[in-house]
C-alpha cells in the first residue's frame, strides 16, 4: 500500500482536479478580506497583527538558514546536530510572518524575502521521512500557499517538488504509524496536499484520519500517547496537529472534528478529555508512570520538564486556539484558560485567523 502511494503521488500534479478543492490551508479571497476588515476594526487582532509585522520587517535584514536534514526526535538537547537545526528553524516564524505580512498589507517586500526564505529551504533540504521532524516544517507549508503566486513558474516547479518529495518520503516511512507520529504525518502530508492541490495525497490522508481515530484514541478521550507517556504533554502532542487537519478538512467542509470512529473515539472527546485539567479541576503529574525510555533519558540528562510534575494548565491555551477553527466553544475556552495578560477574544495570531475560518 505504501509503494502504491508512493507512485501516486508522484504522479498526482497530473492527475489533481482544482475544482475539487474548496479552500486553501491558508485563507481563500473573500476570507483575507475579512482579516483586513478584522484587523481595522477590532483592538485585540490589531495588536496581534503588529507583532506580526514587526516579527517580518525584523525578518527583511536576515538571511535563512535551511539545514540539509532536520535533526530533533530521540536527540537530547545537548545534541549538536539538534542545536544546529533548532538556529535553523528560527526562519520558520520569519517566514510565517512575511507571508501573512504580505497577505494583508500587499507589499512586495514581504512576498520576496518570504520567497528568498522558501526557496533557500527547498533547495537544501531532503526530508528523511520522521514526521517529528517533518512537522516543523508547517509555517514554511501555510507560508508557501500564501506566497505561491508571486513566485515564478520555475521556482514554483522547485518549491512544488520538494514539498512533494518531503510529504511521499513522510508518507511512506515505515515506522510508528500510530500515535503523535501518525497525527503529525497526516497533518504535514494533508497540509502539503493541499496546497498542491494534490487528490491522491489527500484521499491517503483522509483514510489515515479515520484509522488513526480508531487506533490511537480512545471513547474516554484519551489518547494511547497519554497512557504510554502519562503525560498531557503527549496528550496534546497527538491532539493538535490533528485539529490543524481537522480546520483544513472544515475548508472542504468536512467535520472531521465530531467524526466518531468504531471505538467510540472522536478528536471532539480527546479536546474535551483535556478541559477539566485546563480548569483546574483535575491536576496530574507529568511523566510519573512513563513507560518510554528516552522520557527517562531526558530527565536524567537535567531536561527536568521530563522528569515527574505538576502539568501547568498554560499549555492548555494553544490546542484551545487551534480547536476555535472547527468548534465555537473553543475560542472562549482559549482565553479563559491563556496564562498571561487577559483577553476578550483573540489569544494569538491563530486564533485570529482561525476566527476568520470559521466565520461563514
Amino acid at each position: 500500500m505504501l509503494v502504491r502511494n508512493l507512485m501516486l503521488a508522484l504522479c498526482a500534479y497530473a492527475l489533481s482536479s482544482n475544482s475539487a478543492w474548496a479552500g486553501p490551508v491558508s485563507l481563500n479571497g473573500a476570507e483575507a478580506e475579512t482579516l483586513k476588515q478584522l484587523i481595522a476594526q477590532d483592538r485585540e487582532a490589531e495588536t496581534l497583527y503588529k507583532g506580526v509585522v514587526k516579527v517580518a520587517n525584523d525578518a527583511l535584514n536576515d538571511v535563512p538558514h535551511p539545514v540539509s536534514v532536520i535533526v530533533g526526535e530521540g536527540r537530547l538537547d545537548s545534541d549538536s546536530a539538534k542545536m544546529e537545526t533548532e538556529v535553523a528553524l528560527k526562519d520558520m516564524p520569519k517566514i510565517s510572518a512575511l507571508a501573512w505580512a504580505w497577505l494583508v498589507d500587499q507589499d512586495g517586500k514581504y512576498a520576496q524575502k518570504g520567497g528568498d526564505f522558501i526557496l533557500a529551504w527547498a533547495r537544501e533540504n531532503r526530508p528523511d521521512g520522521d514526521p517529528i521532524n517533518e512537522t516543523t516544517l508547517e509555517p514554511l507549508i501555510v507560508g508557501y500557499d500564501i506566497l505561491r503566486s508571486q513566485f515564478s513558474p520555475r521556482d514554483r516547479v522547485t518549491v512544488d517538488n520538494w514539498m512533494r518529495n518531503t510529504a511521499v518520503t513522510t508518507w511512506n516511512d515505515s515506522r510508528h504509524r500510530t500515535g503523535n507520529w501518525q497525527s503529525h504525518r497526516l497533518k504535514t502530508v494533508g497540509l502539503v496536499a493541499t496546497v498542491l492541490q494534490d487528490n491522491d495525497l489527500w484521499s491517503a490522508v483522509e483514510d489515515g484520519f479515520r484509522q488513526q481515530m480508531n487506533t490511537s484514541f480512545l471513547a474516554d478521550g484519551k489518547s494511547i500517547d497519554f497512557d504510554l507517556r502519562d503525560a498531557m504533554h503527549y496528550h496534546l502532542f497527538s491532539v493538535q496537529p490533528l485539529l490543524t487537519l481537522a480546520c483544513v478538512a472544515h475548508q472542504r467542509n468536512h467535520d472531521w472534528y465530531s467524526y466518531q470512529a468504531k471505538s467510540g473515539a472522536s478528536l471532539k472527546l480527546a479536546v474535551d478529555f483535556i478541559k477539566p485539567f485546563a480548569l483546574g479541576q483535575e491536576t496530574h503529574t507529568e511523566f510519573k508512570h512513563s513507560k518510554a525510555k528516552f522520557d527517562q533519558a531526558r530527565a536524567a540528562a537535567g531536561q527536568h520538564e521530563y522528569a515527574p510534575h505538576i502539568w501547568s494548565t498554560c499549555n492548555a491555551g494553544p490546542v484551545f486556539a487551534e480547536a476555535s477553527c472547527v468548534d465555537p466553544e473553543a475560542e472562549n475556552f482559549a482565553a479563559k484558560v491563556w496564562c498571561g495578560s487577559p483577553h476578550k477574544k483573540f489569544v494569538n495570531w491563530e486564533s485570529v485567523v482561525n476566527y476568520v475560518r470559521a466565520v461563514k
